[in-house]
This record gives structure tokens, sequence and C-alpha cells, in this order.
């Protein structure tokens, strides 16, 4: 430590005529303990490989053919020496690690010599100017991965590398991977049209850190302009991006923001391959076509500035120049900051999967207040909707995404559907996106302990190496940041003092999660939990029953329970029932009322150990194989896999995950394009100006005799009337009578069920 503090910090550099010597000088010293110094301040790195190893696993594998893989500023040789566990270097037709630093690179030649490694080749060249001595002159789109960790930040004239590692890429199956240090700009991320894969998730750095650390490190000649970054983005197709924060040696107080991120080269200039811009990627080969190597972020010769901007989309869609320099696509901002996505893909994000994540701008208000998700758990019953819906292979569905669940079932018990899952808020459809994208990765003893039981202890290893091919790049950053949901940290403090309290898992996370919590808290505080965890297990109705009436229910009506389900302001705060939907309840009813008439029926007709998963999991906080949704059978898992194609590709995908609100996705819609709507209950919590404007897009959007099925609070739901104005007719499919001991589904929470046909 000590002879790294004095190399760093200490040892006077003295002046250099270039940026080897420079480099040279640095690192002299401490070559021997560059790696054992750097691992907590260059954080990342693993990540950005294991996404890189779990590309190549994916793709390359497939062909047969071995990559050819660059590590640019390779230093030491570590990051090889790790790829090595993760994908194994033997894999690889050829390794090269490129770096100029020569102490640097006499460390990798040691390590490599120890390792035999006869494929991997030490060039202590310039990022700019280095030769291949396997592919000289024949370099153009060959290379298959290109890694950069905390390089590029050191490279002074970064713009012709970046431009270059564009040009040996390969246009099928190229792939960039970068972790470095970074700051954002004043504004913000700049116009992306897929903003949601830019990594705008954690992107933005307050003002001193902007100020602080671009400063901080340009006295070691490290360079963290917004620019770097930015172009980088704008030369690739962002595949997966993080935005981090290192708490190096005091954590919360130090905040180093770093990013680790992965792109693939974008369109071809006009759909033709990229043959002509790569023929002079190599500077010999810049010699050969009578022009210098580029050393600013002008376009290459090869296409003119609205040339270049046409690049980022299909042929077909492509606007004149003319049109394009009076109604630009693109936020060119103040500076280089905003330059435009080049490279941008178009269109839903679909890798022949069995479903689609279609693009959204997660800084829109209605998406950003969301730093959660609100249902961990679906909370209506898909039994008495399957009843109902009649499904046939080729029906056209829209429903409500919450957790996923109803979704899934559905789709596990007919094929060839096709089903919009809409949520606003986006963490809804990252939790869907994830149970899709383990049905499609995973066996099923991995999917039953993250989904079944809620927790996985190597779930961030599994996140990287394996999930994050199958997720879109807002969904991997949301879960690499909450891998505690899966895996969390256990305090032995917490454990001494809280019990079973502090023990947490997928379902005790989210707002419903909150609620499990108070549940449990509740169950202790009332001296009932005991009798609820023997609920959840009795093997016959008569012992369940017996012990919901002799031992939990009068504990649970007591008085100052039912003055809290009376009160509006707790029904919202701790059960999230909006005052809309409390006041539609009310006008038939007290809350206290509506609860014994939801619970008591449960109780004394379905056994929550062997088919009423809802409320087993309200108290154990697990389901049990013998308890659980469908997705989560065997049955229902191997059904689910088939259509989410597993080993395979999908034609035509059955999900579609719209990150919108219901009537915005309606409007996107034609004439007569759904056969189905499950719109839960959400139009409870309308007014009516809201529910008018909805009701009147259903009518537009529901072919006729298509119907809409939802559920409500009010046996007698006041919109009824608004369907019936708009050209529905409406059946009451199941009224809630109160005192009843017949509960309209296992679950039993609302009042009545409605389906609402189209004329």
């Amino acid at each position: 430590m000590l002879q790294f503090a004095y190399n760093c910090f200490l040892k006077p550099l003295g002046r250099h005529s270039s940026q080897q010597g420079r480099l040279d000088a640095f690192y002299e010293g401490q070559a021997a303990v560059y790696d054992s110094t750097r691992g907590g301040l260059l954080r990342g790195r693993k990540t950005m490989l294991r996404l890189c190893a779990a590309e190549l696993k994916k793709h390359n594998n497939s062909s047969g053919a071995k990559p050819i893989w660059i590590d640019l500023g390779g230093g030491t040789g570590w990051n090889i020496e790790q790829m090595d566990l993760l994908y194994g270097i033997a894999n690889f037709g050829t390794v090269y690690l490129v770096d100029l630093c020569q102490p640097l690179c006499k460390v990798a030649e040691q390590r490599f010599q120890a390792k035999g490694w006869k494929n991997v080749k030490v060039i202590c060249q310039d990022a700019l100017s280095f030769v291949l001595p396997q592919l000289a002159g024949q370099d153009c789109g060959q290379i298959d991965l290109i890694t950069m960790s905390y390089s590029l930040s050191m490279i002074e004239n970064f713009y012709p590398v970046v431009d270059r590692i564009s040009m040996l890429l390969n246009s099928q199956t190229g792939l960039i991977g970068v972790a470095d240090f970074y700051v954002s700009g004043a504004a913000g991320p700049s116009g992306y049209n897929d903003a949601e894969k830019a990594g705008v998730l954690g992107y933005q750095c307050n003002w001193f850190t902007r100020v602080f650390w671009q400063h901080w490190f340009e006295f070691d000649h490290v360079y963290l302009h917004p620019c770097r970054r930015n172009y980088l983005e704008h030369k690739f197709v962002t595949h997966k991006a993080l935005n981090c924060r290192n708490h190096f040696i005091i954590p919360y107080l130090i905040q180093m923001p770093y990013y680790v991120w992965l792109g693939r080269p974008g369109y071809p200039v006009e759909g033709k391959p990229l043959q002509l811009a790569r023929s002079i990627s190599s500077p010999s080969n810049y010699a050969a076509v009578g022009v210098s190597p580029p050393s600013s972020p002008d376009l290459p010769p090869v296409a003119s500035p609205n040339h270049y901007v046409q690049a980022s989309v299909p042929k077909h869609m492509q606007q004149s120049p003319s049109a394009i320099s009076h109604k630009p696509d693109i936020n060119l901002g103040p500076s280089i900051l905003s330059l435009p996505p080049s490279s941008s893909a178009q269109g839903a994000t679909n890798y022949a999967q069995g479903w689609s994540r279609l693009p959204y701008q997660p800084t829109k208000p209605e998406h950003s207040q969301f730093s959660t998700y609100i249902y961990g758990f679906t909370w209506e019953d898909p039994q008495r909707d399957l009843e109902v819906l009649g499904l046939r292979p080729g029906d056209n569905l829209m429903v409500i995404t919450s957790a996923g669940d109803n979704a899934l079932a559905y789709a596990a018990h007919h094929s060839e559907l096709k089903i919009h899952c809409v949520d606003m808020n986006p963490c809804q459809n990252h939790l869907l996106e994830l149970k899709l994208a383990a049905l499609r990765s995973l066996d099923y003893d991995t999917f039953w302990r993250m989904f079944g039981l809620g927790s996985l202890s190597s779930f961030a290893h599994t996140l990287d190496s394996t999930l994050s091919t199958e997720l879109s790049s807002s969904a991997y950053q949301y879960w690499r940041q909450n891998t505690h949901v899966f895996a969390p940290r256990q305090s032995v403090l917490g454990n001494l003092v809280l019990g079973d309290l502090s023990h947490r898992n997928l379902y005790t996370t989210g707002y419903s999660g909150v609620a499990l919590q108070y549940l449990r808290v509740i169950t202790k505080v009332f001296g009932i939990h005991r009798a609820t965890q023997q609920l959840v297990v009795a093997s016959s109705l008569a012992k369940q029953a017996g012990l919901w009436r002799d031992k939990i229910r009068s504990r649970i009506f007591s008085n100052i329970v039912i003055r809290f389900l009376d009160n509006p302001v707790a029904m919202w705060q701790f059960m999230g029932v909006p005052i809309n939907q409390w006041n539609m309840l009310r006008s038939e009813g007290s809350m206290s009322q509506y609860v014994r008439d939801t619970l008591d029926p449960v109780f004394h007709s379905t056994l929550c150990a062997k088919s009423n998963y809802f409320y087993r999991l309200l108290f154990a906080r697990q389901y049990s194989p013998d308890c659980c949704p469908d997705y989560l059978t065997k049955n229902g898992f191997t059904r689910l896999q088939h259509v989410v194609g597993k080993g395979a590709n999908v034609v035509n995908p059955t999900f579609h995950l719209h990150t919108a609100t219901l009537l915005d996705t309606l409007d996107g819609m034609q004439d007569g394009e759904l056969d189905k709507a499950v719109i839960m209950d959400h139009m409870d919590w309308f007014s009516p100006e809201d529910a008018n404007s909805e009701v009147v897009a259903l009518a537009r959007v529901v072919k006729k005799a298509g119907f809409v099925l939802w559920r409500s609070a009010a046996r007698n739901p006041w919109y009824i009337a608004v369907f019936k104005r708009h050209g529905f007719t409406v059946e009451a499919l199941d009224i809630r009578q109160t005192n009843s001991m017949k509960p309209l589904d296992r679950v039993n929470m609302y009042a009545s069920l409605y389906k609402a046909t189209k004329l």
C-alpha cells in the first residue's frame, strides 16, 4: 500500500514529451502491485466481463467459430485472467491485449507465459495505430469483442479510437464492453429516441460530483467529460447500461460515478454492408486510400452529416435531407453532449423471444415517480378469469401487468395468444420481464427458488451471467441495482431484535411487501401469529375454519381494527385503497363489514395448504410446491418455456410489454384490434372524465362481440352507465352478498365481477 501511495501521490513525474513516457514513469514503480491495489477503486470490471461472457455464450456458441477479442488498454492482463474463469481463454481464436505502457505490458506477458496461453498476444502500441500481427491490413469487421476497462478516460485523442473500434467490430456479432468513470452533463441525458436503452437510470450527477471528480481526475490525466461516453453511445447501439457510485474508502461520503456499458454496431449506411467504412480501419489503410485518420468528432469521409443521421433508421423509414434539417429527430443541444444517436435501434426490444418490451422514456413524470413496484404478486384469481374469458388460439388480449402472474396463467393454459401487458409503473414490467427471462434461461429448481421461495443467494451472479442476455437494458439496470430483493443482507443484530420480521425476500418488497410486513406485525401484536402459521398448513377445511373462528377472527375484528378499517387515510396509506374506491365501497356499507364478507367465506371454503395460494402467501410470505400460481408448477413452467422460446426462436411473441397508461396504449392500437381486455379494478380509481375517456377508447379498439372484464369494490359500480352509453351491453357475472359464506373466487376481495360486451 505504501508503494502504491508513493507512486500515485508523492513521486514526481517530471516532464515527458509523449503520453507513453508519462505512463511508463507513472506505473514503473507500481506495476507489480497494480492489481492488488486497484480492486476497490476500479469497480464494475467483473460485471462488464460477466455480461460480455454471457453474450458470447449466447451468440457465438451457435456459430461454432471461435471469437477474436481485443482488450484495449488491458494493462496487466487482469481482465483476460478473469475472462478465463467466465468463458475460457481456450474458447477464443485469438486474444489481443493492447496497451501503451511497457511496465504493465511486461506484467501481462509474465502472467500469460505462466498460464501457458499460446493464443494471447500482448501488443505494446497506441490505441489508434496498433497493428494486429495475424490480421495486418485485414482486421476490418473481424473482431467479435472489444473491451475497455478504465482506459477510454485515459485516451487523450479518443474520437478516432472510438471510430476505429466501430470499424473493427464484426457488424453481425460484434460487441464492445466498457467500464469506466464518468460524470454527466448539467442538462442530463441527451434526446435519445430510445432513452430506456441509454442508461438514464441513475445517470445524472449532482453539481458537486460533476465538478469535483472531473477536475480531480484531470490531475492524473484522466478525463471524465461527458463527451466521451456520449460519443460512445452515439456510435453504437446501447445494449446494456448500468450507472453506479463507488463509495471508495468512506461509504456514502465519497461517491465516484462509474458505468458499465455494452454496445453493438448499428445500422449500416443506407442499408449497405459496412465494408467501405471498414476498409480504412487501420492506420496503414488510411494512407493507402490517401486520407488522414479522423482526429475529431467529424464524420468519416464516407458519409455526409445528413447521410449519417439517416443511417440510424432502415432505408424505407428515412426522410429527405431537407426534412431532417427542418424537422430533426434529435436534440442537438448546446454542445457535443447531445450528439445524434446515429446507431440507435428503432422499435421494440425483441431478440426472437416470446415477448417484446416496447421502448419508453423513463424520465417522464408518470414513470419516474415509481422507484419500485406496487405489487410483488397479483391479487386477482386467474382461475375465475379463465372460466369467463373462453380463450382461443389467436385471441388478442390486453391486461394490466401487475406482477404478471395472471398473464402467465393465461398463456400457460392457452397457446398462440397475443397478450398486451400494460402498466405505467416501469417496475411492474421489470418484474414480469424478469420472470419471462428466467423461464427462458433457468432450470426449474432455480426458477422455483426465485419466485416460489422468493430468494436466491446467487442472484447477482445469475443476473449477470445468465439472465442479462434476455433482459432489456432498463430491466437489467433495475434488477442490478436491486439485487437485495432476492439476496437480502441479513443482520445479526436485526435477527436478534426483530426475529423473522428481519427475514426479507421478493414478497416482502414493493408496496405489497410493506403490507405483508404490517400484517406480520399485527399478528404478533394480537398474539395470533402462531395460529396463522397453523392455518396455512391445516390439512382440512374443518381444521382451517376452526382456527379462523376460534383463534383469529375475534382478535382481527377488535374495536381498534374496525376503527382503522373505517378511516380513509389509513386505508390509503396502509392498504392502497384510493379515496374514490373507498367512497364507492362505503356507499354500500362499512369497511369492516366489507372485510368480514371477504375473509369469512375464504377460510370456510378454500384450503390455504392446497389451493388458495393467495392467502398462504399473506401469512407464510412464500409459496409451497402444493400451493402456488400456475406458472410455478412444473407443468406450467414447461408449457411456458415453449411460449417464451426456450431453446428456439419465436416467430410471433406472445407477450407485449407496454410501459404506458391504458389510454395511451389504446390510442396506439387499430380499430377493432382487441378481442378481450381484463382491466382489474382500476376504473374504481377514476373520475367520471377519466372513465369516459377510457371507455371511448375501449369502444374503438375492442372488436364487435369482444368484451371487457373487470372487478369492482362496489356491487353496482357507477361507471356501468358509461359502458352502456358507448355501445356495450353489461352483464354482472358475480355479485357478492352481505354475510354470504360463498366466495366469488379464491381471493374474494372484490364485491363484483362484470363483463361488458361490444355490440
